[in-house]
């Protein structure tokens, strides 16, 4: 049932019953992205970078097409289909649309660090490298006279 429930939800958000106003589903929509914690961000950002290259974003209200593959989601709607129920689920009713390819929630997450270690790493390596400030001590320091145990006695 949490499978159906999650597809329920994910069928909701795209506007595909009438029960309720456009207007208050683009309310709860808008923002959710940045009313995470930092963790639940992270793995939003990680669903929305995995979905699948030949599907575009969809507009908060456009429900899905018969034809093809379903219209990718934005990570405001990643992060509403997050209330209420956890990431598993919100990975599985993605799966189940065919928005994503790997096989579980871990993986996502996985290969989205691994993306952002090596942007990183790569942009360190360009970085200009530059002399630390460290305090130089000259062969004449004496540790007595800044109240400092001396091993060279």
């Amino acid at each position: 049932m949490g499978n159906a429930s999650a597809l329920a939800g994910l069928l909701l958000l795209f506007g595909a019953t009438s029960a309720s106003p456009a207007s208050a589903q683009t309310a709860t929509i808008d923002g959710a992205y940045a009313r995470l914690s930092p963790g639940n961000a992270k793995v939003a950002r990680a669903l929305f970078e995995a979905q699948v290259n030949n599907t575009t974003p969809a507009a908060a209200t456009a429900a899905p097409t018969s034809a093809g593959a379903a219209k990718a989601l934005t990570v405001d709607q990643i992060a509403a289909m997050k209330n209420g129920q956890g990431w598993g689920q919100v990975f599985q009713s993605m799966k189940a649309l065919g928005l994503v390819a790997e096989k579980n929630l871990g993986q996502v997450v996985s290969r989205y660090q691994q993306r952002s270690t090596s942007s990183v790493v790569k942009t360190a390596a360009h970085a200009p490298v530059t002399k630390a400030e460290v305090p130089e001590v000259s062969a004449s320091y004496d540790a007595d006279a800044h109240d400092r145990d001396s091993y060279a006695r």
